[in-house]
């Protein structure tokens, strides 16, 4: 899969990018994901070749800092401009360039009174503009001599004759109230662009329309490849597992269990959820977690297992424990997905009585489990209503109930995966030996750092960027010390479903720790470096 920068500090632009890239071989990432530098100054020009030729210059400039070679690797940005017909000439779009700025001191009242003053003529055009920078070392291979081509996206429509009231998309972000999204009505609809669901809006989607120029080019260029993985077969030595049941039946104690005892790379399904939702709204952003995954695996019920498929891709040595899956599509996209590698999974429904789960939720008190019986059965219900009945009714499912004691319980898991093998790691025991690693990756030393102050429960402490490096210098003495920028610039620059997040009680400074995907992830570089000492 081929990876493509793209200078933006939109969110939701990047998000609607992002979106338009799936089933692609390409993955979009922001220029934030690869330095600690800024994106490119955007400046504020009527002319679309001076703004892009501007841009470009930034863009250029932002790469040398950051030490990123312009003559290999290819980038995009994008500009998106309106032309309201009544309102501009033949040499001058209004609001043009300017739309962002325009709106933000624009009132329907305004506009409306305008239009209707000059005859009521409402017909406007939404046009994108995508960049590509084209690398010196692929000019000749991709025939092409400028050093940036433009694809265009546009679609025509009117402004609506009264303004519409509707609430935003959660999930699909692009789709909002707060743009000229707002006013926008596409030819051949009777809405405005942001209140059409998502599979109209992609008929009509004018950053669509150039994007999808743009990886089809480089797909005709064999820069990326639009071939799907062929069928392969591996032996599997443990069967790879889906487990679901309601909040605190007993999912993620099974999991860790697993991944200390058998090998098992665990991943939480919620923890990929949150990493969906940071990046369509960023850290706190304004809905709730639980109202966006309700909406979400409604309108997209793929949008957390995709994720995992491409995760698991990356990790296609262990066996796979899944835990969290809440709707059975969740669970048809993962198996029909992962089976071309060889990946075959038995789900599970881990199930408890109510009163069990309530007591074990007040017991571990993790950040929103202070909440009433009623609030309780809320969850529940909301769980319900995503799929998690249907889960359990499947035929192929397999019921394994969690009432006892935690011994009996795993004694019950471990008879689901079969006889033990030389994969248990004693966590302790392999940490305290760290400090004769004399080579670690960032990302590894940050993980296990943050495992050796893990604690079953939920009052396991978060830690700031100077404090976990302090942390990866006490545990492992024998590499080259990591700076607390290091490990600030790798926060800084991607959100990761390997940590929770919180800057309670620091003056709004983040603070991290594990989340329950990257414990799994912490237990794996644990054994991996554990096992290079031993080479």
């Amino acid at each position: 899969m081929r990876e493509l920068t793209f200078f933006t500090s939109n969110v939701t632009k990047l998000a609607h990018a992002r979106y338009i890239a799936e089933g692609r071989q390409i993955k979009i990432k922001s220029f934030r994901q690869r330095t600690y530098h800024a994106n490119y100054n955007e400046p504020r020009l009527t002319s679309r070749k001076a703004l892009l030729d501007a841009s470009y210059g930034s863009a250029l400039r932002q790469c040398a800092k950051a030490g990123i070679s312009v003559d290999s690797h290819p980038f995009l940005l994008e500009d998106t401009s309106v032309r309201i017909d009544a309102l501009s000439t033949a040499d001058v779009e209004c609001p043009g360039l300017d739309v962002k700025f325009w709106m933000q001191e624009q009132t329907f009242n305004a506009l409306d009174s305008s239009l209707r003053s000059t005859g009521n003529v409402r017909t406007a055009l939404v046009r994108s503009d995508v960049l590509l920078h084209v690398p010196g070392a692929l000019k000749a291979v991709w025939g092409v001599t400028d050093d940036y081509i433009v694809f265009v996206g546009e679609q025509r429509g009117t402004i609506v004759e009264r303004e519409v009231q509707f609430d935003p998309s959660q999930v699909f972000p692009w789709l909002d109230n707060q743009s000229f999204n707002k006013w926008f009505q596409p030819c051949g609809h009777s809405v405005p662009f942001g209140a059409l669901n998502i599979a109209e809006a992609n008929l009509v989607d004018f950053r669509r329309k150039s994007l999808e120029q743009l990886f089809s080019f480089l797909e005709s260029k064999n820069y990326v490849t639009n071939q799907t993985k062929q069928l392969e077969f591996s032996f599997e030595r443990k069967p790879n597992l889906i487990l679901c049941g309601y909040t605190c039946a007993g999912k993620t104690t099974a999991s860790q269990h697993l991944a200390r005892n058998f090998g098992y790379l665990h991943i939480e399904a919620s923890d990929f959820m949150y990493l969906s939702y940071f990046y369509r709204h960023g850290y706190q952003g304004p809905v709730a977690i639980g109202d966006f995954a309700e909406q979400a695996l409604a309108q997209k019920p793929d949008i957390v297992a995709e994720k995992i498929v491409e995760y698991v891709t990356e990790n296609l040595s262990s066996p796979i424990i899944v835990s969290g899956f809440r709707s059975p599509e969740e669970i048809e996209f993962l198996a029909s997905n992962l089976a071309v590698y060889g990946k075959t999974f038995q789900t599970i429904f881990v199930a408890a009585h109510e009163s069990t789960r309530f007591q074990r939720l007040r017991a571990r008190m993790r950040p929103g489990d202070d909440i009433t019986l009623e609030d309780f059965r809320m969850r529940d219900n909301q769980q319900r209503r995503m799929g998690l009945e249907l889960i359990r009714n499947r035929k192929t499912a397999k019921l394994l109930c969690n009432n006892g004691s935690i011994a009996s319980y795993l004694d019950a898991v471990d008879g689901r995966v079969g006889p033990a093998f030389q994969d248990e790691i004693d966590v302790s025991e392999a940490i305290s030996k760290l400090g004769s690693v004399h080579d670690v990756k960032l990302e590894d030393a940050i993980l296990i750092a943050l495992l050796s102050a893990w604690t079953t429960g939920e009052t396991r402490p978060f830690f700031s960027t100077t404090e976990i490096s302090r942390r990866i210098n006490h545990l492992f003495k024998g590499i080259q010390p990591k700076h607390k920028d290091n490990v600030s610039r790798y926060f800084n620059q991607d959100f990761y479903a390997y940590y929770e997040i919180s800057d309670a009680g620091r003056a709004n400074k983040r603070t991290y720790r594990l989340s329950n995907t990257g414990y799994g992830a912490a237990v794996s570089a644990l054994r991996q470096v554990s096992q290079a000492l031993h080479v």
